[in-house]
C-alpha cells in the first residue's frame, strides 16, 4: 500500500462508494408496492390523500396494497388533525396536493377535479 499514491487509493474507494450505490438504487426504486402500482397504471391519488383503482377489475393483490396504504394514511392523517386541531379531510386534501405535485412521477394517475383520470 506504501507504493500506491494517495490519490489513488482515495479515487477507488469514491469508486466503490458509486458502484455501491449504483447497484443499489434499482432495489431501492422498486422496493416500494405503491409506487410499482403507481408506475404500472394500476393507483392512482385522489384528490382526498387516499390511493384508489385506476382500472377496473384490479386483482385481489392490488385491492390489499390499496386498502393497507389507505389504512395507514388514514391512521397518519388523524393523528396530524388531532395535533394541529383541524379536520381529518383537511390534512388528507393537503396532503394529496402535495403528493401529487412533489412525488407523482411523468406518466403516474390522480384524479382531477372533474373525476377523470389523468397522468401527469
Amino acid at each position: 500500500m506504501k507504493n500506491i499514491p494517495y490519490t489513488l487509493i482515495s479515487w477507488l474507494k469514491a469508486a466503490a462508494a458509486v458502484l455501491v450505490v449504483t447497484l443499489a438504487l434499482p432495489l431501492a426504486a422498486h422496493a416500494d408496492p405503491l409506487d410499482d402500482a403507481r408506475a404500472a397504471g394500476l393507483l392512482g391519488e385522489r384528490p382526498d390523500g387516499y390511493v384508489d383503482t385506476v382500472a377496473p377489475n384490479p386483482s385481489a393483490d392490488i385491492m390489499n396494497l390499496k386498502q393497507q396504504i389507505n389504512a395507514q394514511r388514514l391512521k397518519i392523517y388523524q393523528q396530524l388533525a388531532g395535533e394541529k386541531g383541524v379536520p381529518v379531510e383537511e390534512v388528507g386534501a393537503l396532503a394529496a396536493e402535495k403528493t401529487i405535485s412533489q412525488k407523482l412521477k411523468p406518466g403516474m394517475y390522480y384524479l382531477n377535479s372533474s373525476g377523470q383520470w389523468v397522468q401527469k
